[in-house]
């Protein structure tokens, strides 16, 4: 039997929720994520002790199909409801990438979604610059192998281009994220915004970065319809992080006859 399309523009919501949430951000966290009325909600940062909390609000409020990675206590990891039936392939053999990556297709619009959380490094740290550059390469591999299929790619990447996504020339692993691009991966806010300014986090010191993404294949680029940060949820706290909210026309008028690879 075939598989339906989703019938109006898919919203995917990523949000690094920041620790795990906490127990006072947590029950807030929740309903902010009601309130953006997402179809799939990917979360980093998600922890296994607070996160079943807003996992089970997701569930009883139309989201049931979920997977989480399988982080040690007290660690970050990456959890994805959906609306939407998946089917979800074997974890990476890196164990640090299998905790800060979950992927999986989704059965009704058809495509697949990978979230994820890109580890943070300074210049001046050679080991942390090291294991941003696997997950990176690792993330690389996975996007060749998808990028003649409907595939997208949201999270917190840690890194962004040089200053047009931050004040300067900060992040680390930047010619990575360019790699992704020339694999035909488009950034759905600057399809939207190519000249825009905006920023996802915002350090103690005030400075600005926009760290949070959405990569979409060649294939599913043409679908995009909308993406927005709402700040409204960093500026009361509930995260350091805003929520990226993407949409995707995935009707077939919209993509064509293709399906994705099994």
């Amino acid at each position: 039997m075939p598989v339906r399309y989703a019938p109006r523009p898919m919203r995917i919501v990523h949000w690094n929720i920041q620790h795990g949430g906490g127990p006072r951000r947590t029950p807030e966290i929740a309903l902010a994520l009601l309130a953006l009325r997402a179809d799939v909600v990917v979360l980093t940062e998600f922890r296994r002790s607070t996160g079943g909390q807003i996992a089970g609000v997701l569930h009883d409020h139309g989201l049931p199909h979920q997977t989480h990675t399988d982080p040690p206590p007290a660690k970050n990891g990456v959890l994805l409801a959906s609306r939407y039936p998946l089917q979800v392939p074997p974890t990476p053999d890196d164990p640090d990438i299998a905790q800060r990556r979950i992927d999986a297709r989704l059965l009704g619009p058809d495509c697949w979604i990978t979230g994820v959380h890109v580890p943070d490094a300074a210049r001046s740290d050679a080991h942390a610059t090291a294991r941003k550059a696997r997950h990176f390469r690792s993330l690389i591999s996975l996007a060749r192998a998808r990028a003649a299929d409907f595939h997208a790619i949201v999270g917190d990447l840690n890194t962004g281009r040089h200053h047009l996504d931050e004040p300067g020339a900060v992040s680390t692993c930047t010619p990575l994220l360019g790699q992704i691009a020339t694999l035909g991966y488009r950034d759905a806010y600057r399809e939207l915004h190519p000249a825009g300014t905006e920023r996802s986090w915002i350090s103690h010191a005030g400075r600005g970065f926009r760290l949070d993404h959405a990569l979409v294949s060649a294939p599913l680029a043409p679908t995009i319809r909308a993406l927005e940060y709402a700040h409204r949820e960093r500026r009361r706290k509930l995260s350091d992080h805003a929520p990226l909210t993407l949409e995707l026309d995935t009707s077939p008028d919209t993509r064509g006859a293709k399906t994705v690879r099994a």
